[in-house]
């Protein structure tokens, strides 16, 4: 049930322009604090969300109710998170929802994780694998500020070595790793036939790598290669105007879907080579 006002502990995105938005806790006694002017947070508690506000210099702020990309700004990031415009994407591309099961190969410190948690919730989990224990340690840290890490589990390990074989196979696999051919071939065992594997390449040279090898396989089919280029505009009464800096590329999505590995003639089922060095 979506709650219409604000109460002690929730979190708020207080607005004052584009370029001063911050999202705060709301408490007894805290303060948010900016070069526009204050506001003691308290005096929010029991406003509908939506509600203007003034700040201590008589500048008015809005108190909103926080997107989930609004609240990863609580997150602690010491690795290069996927941009929200690539996620948008890939999710689509999944197709996961409600009660699916995902495996995320690359978890770094949650950041995609985050998306994927709170879309796959209640019924659904998400299952991550991350090599290096302090960026486990950090995921599960950041996935707990918004509530999300009773949706998630995060197994240190090197999936490129091993997968452990799940009780129901995943609807989707995403891949945040430089090297996702030497993990293409263990996905067959843990994941639906047909599921979308989706990968996130910083460079043409990895895509053109992971395609060379898929092309070989017989367990990829329906391979396909975007880039998501966004363009925000400046919206001001005098002028409408594309902004002066963007974002633009950020990386590569390398899209599959997996399927039963071909049969050889003489026996046996091709796709299950081993991957390529590097």
């Amino acid at each position: 049930m979506c709650v219409e006002v604000i109460e002690e502990g929730d979190y708020v995105l207080i607005y004052i322009d584009p370029r001063r938005r911050k999202v705060v806790k709301v408490s007894k006694g805290a303060r948010f604090e900016s070069d526009k002017g204050a506001l003691n947070l308290e005096s929010l508690i029991g406003l509908p969300y939506g509600s203007r506000v003034k700040l201590s210099t008589g500048i008015e702020a809005y108190a909103l109710r926080p997107t989930h990309a609004d609240l990863t700004q609580l997150f602690e990031r010491v690795t290069q998170v996927i941009y929200p415009k690539d996620i948008g994407l890939m999710i689509v591309l999944s197709g996961v929802g409600p009660g699916s099961r995902v495996l995320e190969i690359g978890v770094g410190t949650g950041y995609l994780t985050s998306f994927l948690a709170n879309i796959v919730r209640p019924d659904g989990l998400v299952v991550g694998y991350e090599i290096r224990p302090e960026y486990a340690a950090k995921a599960v840290k950041n996935l707990r500020k918004l509530g999300l890490d009773k949706y998630v589990v995060i197994k240190v390990g090197n999936a490129r070595e091993s997968l452990e074989k799940p009780d129901r196979r995943f609807d989707a696999v995403f891949i945040d790793i430089p090297d996702p051919w030497n993990v293409y071939p263990k996905l067959g065992d843990v994941a639906a036939p047909s599921a979308p594997v989706i990968s996130f390449l910083p460079t043409v040279n990895q895509v053109l790598k992971a395609l060379e090898y898929l092309g070989e396989r017989s367990y990829a089919t329906d391979l396909r290669v975007y880039e998501v280029i966004l363009r925000e505009y400046e919206v001001r009464k005098e002028a409408l105007r594309p902004r002066t800096l963007s974002v633009a590329h950020t990386g590569y999505i390398l899209f599959f879907r997996l399927v039963t590995p071909r049969p050889q003639p003489g026996g046996g089922a091709t796709g299950s080579e081993v991957p390529p060095p590097g």
